[in-house]
């Protein structure tokens, strides 16, 4: 690393090289935009129902109204946690 902080790369890369990681890193960013979106959508709300424990409501996902965390949350949650 030097003193700007970068990694000077010596390999020789080809125009398809270039090409294909500067598609690569958009299709990462757009990537990573959609899983934002998706647990912004599927994010806890209270049920609104009758519970034996006011302290501690039950929560519903607001997108797919399963019991929290909902199977869409926990995909993503065991995807990043591997």
């Amino acid at each position: 690393m030097n003193k700007n902080g970068f990694v000077p790369v010596k390999a020789r890369l080809s125009r398809e090289d270039l090409a294909f990681l500067a598609g690569a890193r958009e299709e990462v960013i757009m990537f990573a935009e959609l899983g934002v979106r998706l647990l912004d959508l599927h994010r806890p709300q209270e049920s609104g129902g009758i519970t034996s424990d006011p302290g501690s409501p039950i929560h519903r996902c607001r997108a797919c109204m399963s019991r929290w965390p909902c199977p869409t949350f926990r995909a993503i949650d065991d995807a990043f946690n591997v």
